[in-house]
């Protein structure tokens, strides 16, 4: 997976992935989990880039880490 957000993909989450994939009647192979790790993964990222503009825009305060 991504090296940006340090998080390694590893085989308990694609079985975990796999089971919640199971529970929404979608495809769940191992090949479906990654993909779908690796989506969430993609949106999140956006998201988190989205945060820091509107922070640095002013148009939300800034969120706290701590």
């Amino acid at each position: 997976m991504s090296k940006n957000t340090g998080y390694q993909l590893n085989q308990k989450d694609i079985e975990t992935t796999i089971n919640y994939l199971k529970t929404k009647n979608l495809p769940h192979t191992a090949k479906d989990a990654i993909k779908f790790l690796e989506e969430r993964n993609t949106l999140a990222h956006i998201a988190a880039h989205k945060i820091v503009e509107d922070e640095q825009s002013g148009k939300i305060k800034k969120v706290k880490t701590n």
